[in-house]
């Protein structure tokens, strides 16, 4: 990813104003006597001494060597862990007043960094100027702005592209109002998703984002898309029908629009799994791992929105942390759109899902390299704890604990040309850490075991994580939060 001026931004760690002012008052952070994960190697180095000053780690080293500066705020590292700041690396969470709730509660779950697919940008300078300015806690931040969509967008707010030339204005106008990658989605034709390829390119600017269901995922990965959402694309490509069957939705397209053609794909769901062919997606995997296509499989979400006629998600006590109300809209009982949903439907949806489980762990098997990102804002995705279940689910198809771990600290920071300064725990890195109670390389659910934060070099303890999560209550109950 070129480093746009955000990015470096990112890069120079508050070189400026307020932020900057702020690391340098506050003490030195030690974490003594810890075990640290080294997610690169894979070793867990025993009994360190992790020193953070200003926005930096400055020492990590055994703890009969590195000393604890005078006046360091202390963390007794006896029986923890500790791991780089863990990235979502995709949410939509950089808009009001999602953002007041969101941000302070994925950094109290140790997101330390998110990858924002979806946001007006001048919300998203919004959002960063306030974690900026210390007015609100929050994770660095990389946007994309709108989405660029084709003719009968999925989203409001999209920006609508009907051919090549306004498929190039449309990265050009990002790329000039700040954009960090462009994000292509589903309804884009092949001429305009062709188009916006060469022309982010051209800008320096990575795409990502849904596989258009106009283009093939192969196709998409050899015009350079960076990343590839939620699995789109996949199960098709996986599951080769006979030409007159593939050129049905395209035909439903050109005949009577989008909405026509989504209820031709569902029609066709049973045959393409029946068609299923492991050795065409074992040479589809191969042809994304030498491509350098990086999957964000999103499984948490995936899942949540597959079965959302399972009434016990609406009973998680997670929810609290979500506005009231809110979930009714996801309630098959109380949405009228999802009323025409019938028992067979639902059971095709769940049987999709788990063949997208089977090709995630194919593609994983074959070398594609694996994010994590939970799609915040969707159905059931609560903001940090849902990635932590995304780890789960990625052990679930074959990543180890190790693999799971770096595909939200190490993979992120290369994914985004920032490895440099984050996604690892050492000397000279940016001050982004997580103090778990239990080791997750043994278990990947240990990740969830908080005991204290380190973001941009300050330390947020146990106390103060559990005030957070309160205030988040109170906001989200519509009640005045503490102070």
């Amino acid at each position: 990813m070129k480093r746009t001026p955000f990015i470096a931004a990112v890069l120079a760690l508050g070189g400026g104003g307020c932020v900057h002012a702020q690391q340098e008052a506050q003490p030195p952070v030690a974490i003594t006597h810890a075990s640290v994960v080294d997610v690169e190697s894979g070793r867990t180095l025993r009994d360190q001494t992790v020193v953070v000053r200003g926005s930096r780690i400055e020492a990590v080293g055994p703890a009969a060597r590195v000393a604890v500066p005078p006046g360091a705020r202390t963390v007794d590292g006896r029986g923890k862990f500790v791991i780089p700041g863990l990235w979502d690396m995709h949410v939509h969470a950089a808009y009001p007043p999602a953002d007041a709730l969101f941000m302070p509660v994925l950094v109290a779950n140790g997101v330390t960094g998110v990858r924002e697919m979806f946001s007006r940008l001048d919300w998203v300078a919004s959002t960063r100027e306030r974690i900026r300015t210390g007015e609100l806690l929050g994770p660095r931040i990389v946007a994309s702005g709108h989405i660029i969509d084709g003719n009968q967008p999925m989203l409001p707010g999209s920006v609508v592209v009907r051919d090549a030339a306004e498929a190039r204005r449309a990265v050009d106008s990002l790329a000039a109002a700040g954009a960090d990658f462009i994000k292509v989605y589903s309804r884009l034709s092949p001429e305009a998703f062709a188009a916006i390829a060469d022309e982010a390119k051209r800008r320096g600017l990575p795409f990502a984002g849904h596989v258009p269901g106009l283009v093939t995922v192969g196709a998409a990965s050899d015009a350079g898309m960076a990343s590839v959402e939620h699995l789109t694309g996949l199960v098709d490509a996986c599951s080769p029908l006979e030409p007159s069957e593939q050129n049905k939705v395209a035909e439903a397209v050109a005949a009577a629009g989008w909405d026509s053609a989504n209820a031709v794909a569902w029609a066709q769901s049973a045959s393409v799994l029946a068609h299923y062919d492991p050795a065409v997606c074992r040479a589809l995997a191969l042809r994304l791992a030498r491509n350098g296509t990086v999957m964000v499989p999103t499984l948490v979400t995936n899942r949540a929105g597959s079965f959302l006629d399972d009434t016990t998600q609406a009973l998680d006590p997670r929810l609290r942390y979500l506005r009231a109300g809110i979930s009714a809209a996801w309630n098959p009982r109380t949405n009228p759109r999802l009323a025409g949903v019938t028992a067979a439907d639902w059971a095709a949806r769940h049987a999709y899902y788990r063949h997208q489980l089977v090709i995630a762990r194919l593609l994983h098997e074959n070398g594609v390299r694996f994010m994590a990102g939970t799609d915040l804002s969707t159905p059931y995705i609560y903001p940090g704890f849902s990635l932590h279940q995304e780890l789960e689910m990625l052990t679930q198809i074959g990543l180890t604990p190790l693999e799971a771990l770096r595909a939200a600290t190490l993979e992120p920071a290369r994914f985004l040309k920032m490895a440099d300064s984050l996604g690892t725990v050492a000397p000279g890195k940016a001050a982004d850490l997580v103090v778990l109670d239990a080791d997750p390389l043994a278990d990947i659910r240990n990740v969830g075991r908080i005991h204290a934060v380190v973001l941009r070099g300050r330390l947020i303890d146990s106390a103060e994580r559990e005030r957070i999560l309160r205030r988040a209550e109170a906001i989200a109950a519509g009640r005045d939060p503490e102070p």
